[in-house]
Formats: C-alpha cells, sequence, structure tokens
C-alpha cells in the first residue's frame, strides 16, 4: 500500500505526513447502465473543473489546521497543514495521522495547532482558535491507517458557525452506498505533479465504491474510466470508505497534498453528514480511488469525546422575558441534555384573539445566553409565551407558559464597539436610547460576571462608558434606558476584562 502522503509541515515533536485530497479535476456524476466485468456510473456535464471556488457560505464547517509557529511567522497559508470539521461549537474532527508522528506515536501538543475558520487562508486576517486537547481512536494503527481520527477540543466555543453532525450507525445506509455521491474540500494540490496550493478552497463531487472494491479488490467504473480496487490487504471496509469521481471530459477527481483529515460529506440539508476523513491514497489521480476514513465506524468515539451530538433536545428551556416597547425579548436558558441546540423558538399568544407570533434566534459567539424578540406586539396587552430548541436531530418539548405584557418603556440602544485594555478597564461606544410614550430619565451600562458577583453599572455619557477596576473574567454587559414607564435592556454582549 502507498500512502497518499507529503511532508508539509513539522509541529513540535511530530511531523505531519498530510495525505490529501487533492481535487485536480472536480466535477459530478450521474449513474449509467452496469458495464461488463465491473460496476458502471456514467459521468455528466461537471460542475467543477479543476479546482473551481465554492459557492459563498459553501460548507462552513470546513477548518484548516495550521502550525501555530508557521502561523504568527509566514501566516496561515504556509502553516496549512491539514483539513478538520466542526462537529460541535467545541470539537474539530480530523485524521489522526494529522497529529501523530508516524514513527514515534506521539501525539502534538494542543498549543502547537490552530484552527483557522476561514475560506482564503491569504485573507488580510484569519480567524484562529486555539486547542486545549487532542484525542486520537485509542485502535489507531499509523501503519495500516485503520480507525484514522483524532478530535481536537477548542479552548474556547464557536458558536456562529453550525457544525456538521457526524454520521451515526443508525443514519441512512444509503448515504455511504455504492455509487451515492459524495462532496469533498479542502486546500490541498490543485495537481499531481505540480505543487501548486489554492489560497480559497476547492470542493469536488465524488462517488463512493462498493466494498467489493474497497477492500475486496473488484474494479468500478466510472464516467467511462475503470477504477481498481484496493484488495483486504490495503483496505479495511470496516474503517475505511473508498471515492473518487470524474469529470465529463474524463478527467479524475482525486486527492493530493493537503487536505488530509478534510471532510468527506454526505448527504443534503437536514440530512447533510460528515461521513469520511482524507486518509490516504496511492499518488494523485490514478485510477486508484482515494481512502476516507469511516466515520460512522467511530461513532462511539466521537460521542465519548463529545464530538458526536448522539440526541434530540429532550429538555425544554427555561425562559424569562424582558418587556420592551411592543415586543418582548425571550431569553433562553438550555438544561444540559448533551443535545447541543442550533435553533431557538419563541411564540407569544394573545390569549384572547388566539394571534401567535413568533421569534427565532442562533447561538452566538459574542452572548452568554441565546434569545430572540418578538415584535409587533400591543403595549399594555398580556402575552402567553412558550419556546422549544431544536437541533438536526429533533425538537424539544416546550417550555412552561410565561406572560409578560409590552410597554412603553424607552427602546434602548445597543453596545456598538468595545475596548477591553490590560489595566481591568471596558470603554464601550453605544447606539443611543430613545423613546416615545415619556422621556429617558436615565441610561446606564451595566455588567454582571458571568460566574457570579454582583454587577458594576456607570452611566452613559452620550455615545461613551467606561468602567473600571473590573476583575479578570467574563461579563454580560447591557444598556438599560429608563423612563416613568419602567426600564428595558439592550440585548446582552459578552465582553472579556484581562490583567
Amino acid at each position: 500500500m502507498g500512502y497518499r502522503l507529503a511532508r508539509r509541515l513539522a509541529l513540535g515533536t511530530a511531523t505531519f505526513v498530510a495525505a490529501t485530497l487533492t481535487i485536480s479535476a472536480l466535477g459530478s456524476a450521474v449513474a449509467a447502465p452496469v458495464a461488463t466485468g465491473a460496476a458502471r456510473l456514467g459521468a455528466s456535464t461537471p460542475r467543477i473543473v479543476n479546482g473551481d471556488d465554492p459557492a459563498p457560505g459553501d460548507l462552513p464547517f470546513l477548518v484548516a489546521l495550521l502550525d501555530a509557529y508557521d502561523f504568527e511567522d509566514e501566516g496561515a497559508f504556509q502553516a496549512q497543514f491539514c483539513g478538520g470539521a466542526l462537529t460541535t461549537s467545541t470539537t474539530v474532527v480530523t485524521a489522526a495521522h494529522c497529529v501523530v508522528d508516524d514513527e514515534t506515536g506521539a501525539v502534538t501538543p494542543p498549543e502547537d495547532v490552530l484552527v483557522g475558520f476561514t475560506r482564503n487562508l491569504k485573507a488580510p486576517s484569519v480567524r484562529t482558535g486555539r486547542v486545549s486537547a487532542i484525542q486520537v481512536h485509542p485502535s489507531y494503527d499509523s501503519e495500516e491507517v485503520t480507525f484514522d481520527i483524532a478530535v481536537l477540543t477548542l479552548a474556547e466555543p464557536v458558536l456562529d458557525i453550525t457544525p456538521i453532525l457526524p454520521m451515526r450507525p443508525t443514519d441512512a445506509p444509503a448515504l455511504t452506498a455504492a455509487g451515492a455521491l459524495a462532496t469533498v474540500a479542502g486546500w490541498g494540490k490543485l495537481s499531481a505533479t505540480k505543487d501548486n496550493f489554492p489560497d480559497i478552497f476547492k470542493v469536488g463531487r465524488l462517488r463512493i465504491f462498493p466494498n467489493e472494491s474497497c477492500g475486496g479488490g473488484a474494479k468500478f467504473i466510472i464516467g467511462g474510466i475503470t477504477f481498481d480496487g484496493f484488495g483486504s490487504g490495503a483496505a479495511a471496509v470496516e474503517s475505511m470508505l473508498c471515492a473518487a469521481g470524474v469529470t465529463a471530459n474524463q478527467k479524475i477527481i482525486d486527492s493530493c497534498q493537503g487536505d488530509s483529515g478534510g471532510p468527506l460529506v454526505g448527504g443534503e440539508g437536514a440530512a447533510m453528514r460528515l461521513i469520511g476523513l482524507v486518509s490516504w491514497g496511492e499518488d494523485c489521480a490514478i485510477t486508484k480511488p482515494g481512502v476516507y476514513a469511516r466515520v460512522a465506524a467511530m461513532a462511539d468515539f466521537l460521542i465519548s469525546t463529545n464530538a458526536l451530538v448522539s440526541v434530540a433536545p429532550i429538555l425544554a428551556p427555561t425562559i424569562d422575558l424582558t418587556v420592551l416597547n411592543t415586543a418582548l425579548r425571550v431569553n433562553f436558558k438550555v438544561a444540559d441534555d448533551g443535545s447541543v441546540p442550533s435553533s431557538y423558538t419563541a411564540n407569544a399568544t394573545d390569549p384572547t384573539t388566539g394571534q401567535v407570533f413568533t421569534c427565532t434566534g442562533q447561538p452566538r459567539v459574542d452572548l452568554q445566553y441565546p434569545f430572540c424578540t418578538i415584535t409587533q406586539l400591543m403595549n399594555n396587552t398580556s402575552y402567553s409565551v412558550t419556546a422549544s430548541i431544536s437541533n438536526s436531530l429533533g425538537t424539544s418539548p416546550m417550555s412552561t407558559a410565561v406572560t409578560g405584557t409590552p410597554l412603553g418603556v424607552p427602546t434602548p440602544g445597543a453596545i456598538r464597539k468595545v475596548w477591553s485594555s490590560y489595566d481591568r478597564t471596558i470603554a464601550v461606544v453605544v447606539r443611543r436610547s430613545f423613546a416615545n410614550d415619556a422621556p429617558i430619565t436615565s441610561t446606564t451600562l451595566s455588567c454582571a460576571p458571568i460566574n457570579g458577583g454582583p454587577a458594576r453599572t456607570t452611566p452613559v455619557r452620550g455615545d461613551w462608558a467606561i468602567l473600571k477596576k473590573l476583575r479578570p473574567t467574563y461579563y454580560s454587559c447591557v444598556i438599560i434606558a429608563t423612563n416613568a414607564l419602567g426600564s428595558a435592556a439592550s440585548a446582552p454582549k459578552l465582553i472579556r476584562v484581562t490583567r
């Protein structure tokens, strides 16, 4: 067996030898009749040829693994060595060989790796996240490349990017059935013969090979090209998938240096799943398929490392209300049932007319608690409010109803910009509050430590507010505007104070 590996970067004690998903020619394929002596698939007019850029918003969960030291010296493009997929707000799934020295078996220290959240590795500012822990599948074998999977735990959650759910054994078998379409992505080489790497990641459409070709040695035909399969001595069907593609002009869609650990994705919409990880192959864009770690076979490991959400929400959220002018803000507190909600929904019912008003929200990185605001309500009318939370597996029961009455209180401003200095001071620029029914009597900035303790307040003077001598921690800060009818608080913003 020959690895689809290439030395690109060394991190700490581990030399990263990255099997990569070179997308040297990209396209899509459609089914055709079976040919004599081999299974057969035909090819249609390709959507992507020779590594076209993805459409805006494609595959937001795709991440780049970066050498922390090279990133500091040379930037993300030179520091990138592997790919991965964000599967929860705190976990990235990648290939084990990306983070294990194939000679010594040493696992790379977490501080040596950064996770890049970007489409373009040469962007002026690449967002990165620190890694607090790296866990490798206990059955990973670097020689056989079996169970080639690892989980990186992020030091801080990423709440503004939608993760992808890894495939579980209970998911539809059609996702990995012979001939199924799959999407693959990464920043790997664009050519099998040249060291030409893209700034923006590339995507390609592949076909899943049957087990008879990925561990059974049978040939498989796609788009008029006959691929040789891997025998049982090379590919282990229990932990591996094989896949390749062919464009309409018979260019092979395949892998090469730079994409190890990157996602192989099956299904669409709510049924989309991470089905594989770029693992190994024999050279690039030849008549042998690429080999991917079979994610569903490692579901127990992913659950044990909190990288796989295994249940739908089973506990209803607890909610409270913030009274606003013709509106109610619904604040969610979510029980820890392991479900990792991805959206929040609240309904306000007018008990007299039965009319229902709805709002929805998503997790946000700058908030301690999620919320959504129900608008177009009548002041001085009492509404019954209930709420639920959802993830890709289902929706929770409805919360206990809470009654709220909008009032002609001020419409509070918002925190627009924040400066946090090393002398434990924060300064904010605010959007001004306003009121229609009664003049505003005071406007303040209030910041409460999220781990408990009294809030600190200070008056807002014009467009500014400053708080000093705060203890180092995270604070949930709001603008509070008051008039004769009551007070209203802005949407909270999470602010970190350092020494």
